[in-house]
């Protein structure tokens, strides 16, 4: 029996490869670099991955600047994993990205470490790098009538960009849909379905973080407003103005007022409640495509 355990044991975790790649083993100080976590199957058996990469903000003299959702990609009759990872470092030397590990279905597979030389700026031989010099004292230029004519120039030159400036926001504002990065129904409902591995590992804040990230990206391109720097109350204000029926719009409130309360630690909430609120933004989702349909049909009317 002990046999038959271990080898189970064996081939389950052999069927799986986990990877860490860097995109590079050597950067100056302050620069950006690569890290690709995968997870992929090696035979034809599922993957259930019960506990993703968890990985802090900062580890090892290396700080994260940006994580990528955790893509999805279809290989034969089961799926496969990657997330993304922006790192860099101030501290130079030769440091090690450590083993991260994964649980995938009920085995725990670490990474390889990796080594990193990160390399100070010299910025000595740099063409504009100048030894200090003495102060120089400042010329004075007596009053001289031609100068007048340059502060006017200036001054009409300035008032005249202002009000063109001010001209072309408001037409941008009026012409209705504007540059938007495209996001698809189906695209975003990938992105939320990727979420799971966040739920099964706990990790509540940053499931709630790309959640609302997702559903905002998609709102804002459906109905075509630009709201990224807006709190969620002022989003609310902005969408109050479209075409959106009073209880869609107060469940959609109601879910990004609830995943706020989690990313700012102020909820601890349930794997049941993570889940039963993901299946609730992809409702919202497809509604809110609905919406964007009536939206295109209003403006090709005018």
């Amino acid at each position: 029996m002990v046999l038959v355990f271990i080898s189970v044991i064996f081939i389950s975790s052999s069927a799986q490869k986990v990877t860490a790649v860097v995109n590079r083993d050597k950067i100056r100080l302050g620069e950006q670099f690569e890290l690709k976590l995968k997870v992929e199957p090696i035979t034809n058996a599922p993957l259930k991955i019960s506990s993703w990469f968890v990985i802090p903000d900062t580890f090892a003299h290396f700080q994260i600047l940006h994580r990528s959702l955790i893509d999805t990609l279809n290989i034969a009759t089961t799926n496969s994993y990657q997330q993304i990872i922006i790192l860099t470092s101030f501290d130079s030397g030769t440091f090690t990205i450590p083993e991260f590990s994964v649980f995938i279905n009920g085995v725990k597979i670490k990474t390889q470490e990796k080594s990193i030389n990160v390399v100070p700026i010299d910025v000595s031989q740099r063409k504009d790098y100048n030894d200090i010099k003495d102060i120089l004292e400042p010329e004075v230029i007596e009053n001289d009538s031609s100068l007048w004519g340059a502060y006017i120039l200036t001054l009409v030159l300035g008032v005249f960009i202002f009000f063109y400036f001010k001209w072309l926001l408001t037409r941008r504002k009026n012409q209705g849909f504007l540059p938007l990065k495209k996001v698809s129904i189906e695209k975003a409902l990938h992105q939320l379905n990727a979420l799971v591995l966040f739920i099964h590992s706990k990790q509540y804040k940053l499931f709630c973080t790309e959640l609302i990230t997702i559903c905002r990206s998609f709102s804002d391109y459906q109905l075509q407003v630009k709201t990224q720097s807006k709190t969620t109350h002022e989003y609310e204000g902005v969408l109050k103005k479209k075409n959106i029926k009073k209880d869609l719009l107060q469940q959609y409130m109601q879910l990004l007022h609830w995943a706020d309360q989690v990313k700012f630690a102020k909820s601890i909430p349930t794997t049941a409640e993570c889940q039963n609120k993901l299946a609730e933004a992809k409702t919202i989702l497809m509604a809110l495509s609905a919406v964007n349909e009536t939206i295109k049909e209003a403006a090709d009317a005018r």
